[in-house]
């Protein structure tokens, strides 16, 4: 292998590890995003209201129809 075929290979390899690099960064970026976005969603939810604590029959019944 001649000295001008390692430097190719070498640019090669260089350039793929900082491709790898990038989409890696960009994969991340997206991913922190959705994380955002998820996280917002999460937010928005309303809390649930508290069953008044005279009424027991509040959460023991199922209607169930056939």
């Amino acid at each position: 292998m001649d000295v001008t075929a390692l430097a190719s290979y070498s640019t090669q390899l260089s350039q793929a590890q900082v491709q790898q690099q990038a989409q890696l960064s960009v994969l991340k970026t997206a991913q922190d995003l959705a994380a955002a976005g998820a996280l917002q969603l999460l937010e928005a939810i309303p809390s649930p209201q508290p069953v008044a604590a005279g009424d027991s029959r509040i959460g023991s019944l199922i209607d169930i129809h056939v």
